[in-house]
């Protein structure tokens, strides 16, 4: 898959609600998305001003079979950082923050 069919399946799934988060400590500071500081339409903004050269990928640490992507938008001059990884029907995300 291409960066703009991933970037599309994460849309999609924040939009049907298809929202789990990953365990981990200091996840108030990590995942905005998961303490209801950012909304799911507030991580479709900044995935949609995302760019390709903005978005990485590496392997699953545990499931090696699963792909970790990580976005890098920059929005009014604010960088973020969304990783998430997707088991369907769900998008499980790691990180949200800035």
């Amino acid at each position: 898959m291409g960066f703009k069919s991933i970037r599309s399946e994460v849309i999609k799934k924040l939009k049907e609600g298809n929202i789990q988060h990953e365990l981990r400590k200091q996840i108030e500071l990590k995942n905005q998305l998961s303490t209801g500081e950012k909304t799911p339409e507030d991580v479709i903004k900044m995935l949609t001003t995302c760019r390709g050269d903005q978005h990485t990928t590496e392997k699953h640490k545990d499931i090696a079979s699963v792909d970790i992507h990580i976005f890098k938008p920059v929005i009014d001059g604010t960088k973020w950082y969304i990783k998430c990884y997707m088991i369907d029907p769900d998008v499980w995300f790691i990180s949200v923050h800035d």
